[in-house]
């Protein structure tokens, strides 16, 4: 992480506080994202429904670079310009390299089977989750800048909007489906899934090796 970063962002393991902060200011766009394609017909793919998918990501990764340091306003743009299409391009190499692993379970995830595979799904994305409650708990002991503040309201909000969606998904078969259309629900079950840590682990390897 760079050096002027302040507080506990200079003393936590760098590539899963950023794995959880990127998760979770992704998060946060695309929750009122999914919100705005309800409004919208179904797969039409237009350039709204597209960019409503697609910005959410962009507007993550940018707030994460403008919160996670002091360094010059300048100079947190200029590392988002190079970082964010770095990330981008190498979260969906992740993205695809990791559904590679699922091609052997695939035909168990038929409709029939979601009442046994359900479970497991849930545990996956719990699992998938688990850092942004470290991070949480690790930003709640302070010491409090306007960074800190931003980053426990944003995880926050991301850690309930996952319980909810883990929630809906332990209701019973289709109650998710029941409040959501069919894209939103693929959409949202994906990005918990596979986008979000995706993303996530892109970010974090890139701070690791100390590029940003």
């Amino acid at each position: 992480m760079p050096e002027s970063s302040t507080g506990p962002l200079a003393t936590e393991p760098r590539f899963f506080d950023t794995y959880s902060l990127t998760y979770a200011f992704i998060l946060v766009f695309l929750a009122p994202g999914v919100a705005s394609l309800a409004r919208l017909p179904f797969r039409t793919y237009t350039f709204q429904y597209v960019a409503l998918v697609t910005v959410p990501f962009a507007l993550g990764l940018l707030a994460l670079f403008l919160t996670d340091s002091t360094d010059p306003l300048k100079t947190r743009l200029m590392r988002s310009a190079i970082m964010i299409p770095l990330i981008s391009v190498t979260g969906v190499t992740v993205l695809f390299t990791g559904s590679l692993t699922v091609l052997v379970v695939t035909p168990l995830l038929a409709g029939h089977n979601y009442a046994a595979t359900t479970p497991f799904a849930v545990a996956g994305f719990a699992v998938l989750a688990l850092p942004l409650v470290y991070t949480l708990v690790k930003r709640l002991r302070g010491p409090y800048t306007w960074q800190t503040i931003v980053h426990v309201l944003v995880l926050v909000a991301s850690i309930a909007i996952v319980i909810w969606v883990l929630y809906m998904m332990l209701s019973g078969a289709n109650v998710l489906k029941s409040v959501a259309r069919k894209d939103l629900v693929i959409y949202i079950t994906g990005a918990l899934t596979w986008y979000l840590p995706s993303f996530g682990i892109a970010a974090g390897a890139w701070r690791r090796v100390g590029l940003i």
